[in-house]
């Protein structure tokens, strides 16, 4: 299990993190939370970090329920991450968004680094307007598959889908951003 802390294999940290024991949860969410954190933000969350939270806040709560193997566990943990965007994004839809126009110029700014925010800002921006234009469950086969590092298994449990589905999904999804990129590449 990587990142797993003076903690053996998956199963010893599962048996042991379900008993209670501390380091036993802090390898589970290690193996896990930058994964997690890359789809939420990749997925736009408002606040990937607390989605991160919540969702091993759930995965501790029911811990006691899961049953099954690394990669179903990696499912299921990025599922219940899924469940809390979606729940997210309906509740963003009924309210106002407030937005605080103040401006700090308390510290100095680095015209270089701001570029490279900038230019790092615009990229990440591009890919993700070219991912806006798949479907929601293709958007999350990529950003699972590709940005989360996570296998077919994974995926198509987190995603509640049949293996062959999520392969339909991606090889779909790969073709229209294939199609997307190149009409860029040729456009003025």
């Amino acid at each position: 299990m990587t990142g797993s802390r003076h903690i053996g294999d998956f199963e010893d940290a599962l048996r042991l993190a379900k008993q209670g024991n501390g380091r036993a949860f802090d390898a589970l969410y290690c193996s896990l939370n930058r994964r997690i954190f890359s789809f939420a933000s990749a997925r736009r969350a408002p606040d990937p970090e607390g989605l991160v939270n919540d969702t091993f806040l759930r995965v501790f709560q029911n811990l006691h329920t899961f049953t099954g193997t690394e990669d179903q566990f990696a499912g299921w943990v990025f599922r219940i991450a899924r469940n809390l965007l979606f729940d997210e994004s309906r509740k963003r839809s009924r309210r106002v968004t407030e937005v605080d126009y103040t401006a700090s110029t308390e510290d100095p700014i680095d015209p270089l680094l701001v570029d490279d925010v900038v230019v790092s800002s615009v990229h990440a921006e591009t890919l993700l307007a070219h991912l806006d234009n798949l479907t929601p469950d293709q958007r999350d086969v990529i950003l699972l598959r590709v940005v989360a590092d996570q296998s077919i298994e994974t995926v198509a449990a987190a995603l509640g889908k049949s293996k062959g589905g999520v392969k339909s999904l991606q090889r779909r999804a790969l073709k229209t951003l294939e199609k997307e990129i190149s009409r860029q590449a040729v456009s003025p």
